[in-house]
């Protein structure tokens, strides 16, 4: 049985950036220990059942990579003694680019994750409260194996998104795959009454601008489109370089495991029902 994304979700807040529509700052999940000495066994539990994903992903609450030497290399570790995954990826703010030892863990065989609004730095700087251009650095532009999330902001015409996703491919080589990201107001309850959630309200694309997307995004790129199981993906091609954008066709984290806090679990936190191919 395949599943879209099995994802690592670290307990800390702490972060170097002050995204102005930060999910975690949304949703709030509660403190906990994250136990990731119980991962291996999960994935072993995982592997008997039959069930496989096409990415691991570990992300945060806050910033991954400011977690210890030693929890991370647990994390690596368990994904290389029980590979269930297609591919892997560490979702990093770009503190990453400055902690040599960390990121020598990662890259030999993970993507490493980026998210961005603007090409400028200074803009994104400025949208993303953020102080240290990691992209500037040598460190980042030696990195193979880039993948950008580009955020889809309503402030931009779609021949502004093309322009700056042709200059991050055109510069950075290492750029292997750029997502077009919209915004979750909030995956938890839907409430919108916080301040995260009025600013995508009034600057971001969301599910709801799924359609536009598409049909404006492929009238700029060549166009492929491949239907999965669980969700649409779509992609476009520039100079050999895939730009992918995701339409779920079930409910927002169906095709995904979550682990939080030692936990196997959905995005509401509610404990996962796994699925094997024969239950389908």
């Amino acid at each position: 049985m395949k599943y879209k994304e099995f994802e690592l979700i670290m307990s800390s807040f702490k972060c170097d950036k002050n995204c102005p529509y930060c999910t975690a700052k949304i949703t709030k999940w509660p403190a906990v220990k994250d136990q990731v000495n119980l991962l291996e066994q999960h994935f072993k539990e995982l592997r008997n059942l039959g069930i496989n994903f096409r990415y691991f992903i570990l992300s945060g609450n806050g910033e991954p990579s400011l977690h210890g030497i030693d929890t991370l290399k647990t994390i690596c570790n368990a994904t290389r003694t029980v590979n269930i995954f297609d591919e892997k990826r560490i979702q990093s703010s770009g503190n990453i680019f400055f902690e040599p030892e960390k990121l020598d863990l990662f890259k030999r065989d993970f993507m490493i994750e980026i998210t961005r609004t603007h090409f400028d730095s200074k803009q994104d700087m400025q949208t993303l409260g953020y102080k240290r251009d990691y992209i500037a650095t040598k460190v980042f532009q030696n990195t193979p194996n880039i993948r950008l999330n580009y955020v889809m902001l309503k402030t931009k015409s779609f021949d502004e998104y093309m322009t700056e996703i042709r200059k991050y491919i055109d510069t950075y080589p290492n750029i292997k795959t750029i997502s077009l990201k919209t915004l979750n107001l909030n995956t938890m309850d839907s409430g919108t009454n916080n301040p995260y959630s009025g600013w995508i309200l009034q600057n971001g694309m969301t599910k709801s601008d799924t359609d536009t997307i598409i049909k404006n995004m492929s009238k700029y790129a060549e166009f492929v489109v491949a239907d999965e199981k669980f969700f649409d993906r779509y992609e476009w091609v520039y100079n050999g370089v895939p730009i992918t954008f995701y339409a779920k066709k079930l409910d927002y984290g169906y095709s995904n495991v979550v682990c939080y806090g030692g936990k196997l679990v959905d995005y509401h936190l509610r404990p996962i029902k796994l699925f094997t191919e024969k239950q389908r």
